[in-house]
């Protein structure tokens, strides 16, 4: 409930800056955005990763798959950001900064799991 009272107000507020102060409109809108998405973050998002994470830490690769949603989402909610201020070449940037990050954390992840599979494949030669 809170959140729907916060974003209410943030409205309210950039409407405000909009009509009086149009040239800081864009720059404050990113501000508000981030901590906006900070509050988000920190409200929500977090209690309910710590949720998942106990509910599921039997599983494997719990904390890795919950990173990577974390990473995703936060990557969307930026790219969609740019979008709108027509940064359409930094969306990109972020977007492959974001799935690098990934493809390394997986990589070191499981690597022992493939180094597993390649000495049981060279025994079977």
């Amino acid at each position: 409930m809170s959140i729907l009272f916060a974003s209410v107000i943030i409205i309210l507020l950039l409407q405000l800056i909009k009509q009086s102060m149009d040239r800081l409109h864009a720059i404050i809108l990113i501000v508000f955005f981030f901590i906006f998405v900070q509050f988000i973050i920190r409200r929500q998002l977090i209690p309910f990763w710590q949720l998942l994470e106990e509910t599921f830490r039997q599983a494997p690769y719990t904390k890795g798959l919950l990173f990577t949603a974390f990473l995703l989402i936060l990557s969307d909610l930026i790219c969609e950001l740019l979008e709108q201020m027509e940064y359409d070449a930094f969306t990109f940037v972020v977007k492959l900064s974001i799935r690098l990050t990934l493809v390394g954390y997986w990589f070191n992840e499981l690597q022992p799991a493939f180094k597993s599979v390649l000495e049981l494949l060279e025994r079977l030669q």
